[in-house]
């Protein structure tokens, strides 16, 4: 059974900071899955449950930061990592949410349809599920950046 999230990229910044997208990363598991994108929409196609996907942003300032989202156990879940480290990239991130007992770990389980984090430069980053299909398989992310 595939999955298919849907995601938005809004970005209100006022200090012209312009995010990018500067990176995508697929879990390999259940036949893994990939990303394509028509306009400012990203498309997430996973193989079926237990597998996600990651964006990193960055902006000219130097400020990163991670959205990870996915399927677990036949229901939704995000994350947000911020203050990234120079080195500190989705496929370095990512295999961490499959680390049993590491902190990333735990929120496959919690499974969150919203989330929101702010980076130590005032950076807001808010990543919601808005919509999900009656069969539980398909859904429309907003991540918005302020």
């Amino acid at each position: 059974m595939s999955y298919t999230i849907v995601v938005r990229v809004i970005d209100t910044t006022h200090n012209n900071s312009n995010f990018t997208l500067a990176e995508k990363t697929v879990w390999h598991y259940a036949n893994g899955g990939r990303w394509c994108n028509t306009d400012s929409i990203q498309t997430l196609t996973m193989g079926g449950s237990g597998t996600s996907g990651g964006l990193r942003f960055m902006c000219g300032t130097g400020e990163e930061f991670l959205v990870v989202l996915g399927i677990h156990n036949y229901k939704r879940w995000c994350d947000i990592n911020t203050n990234l480290a120079p080195g500190d990239t989705g496929m370095k991130i990512h295999p961490e949410y499959y680390t049993d007992g590491s902190p990333q770990n735990k929120l496959l389980w919690d499974q969150l349809s919203e989330i929101e984090k702010t980076s130590a430069k005032g950076t807001k980053v808010n990543v919601k599920y808005v919509q999900e299909a009656a069969d539980g398989k398909s859904f429309v992310v907003h991540i918005t950046i302020s």
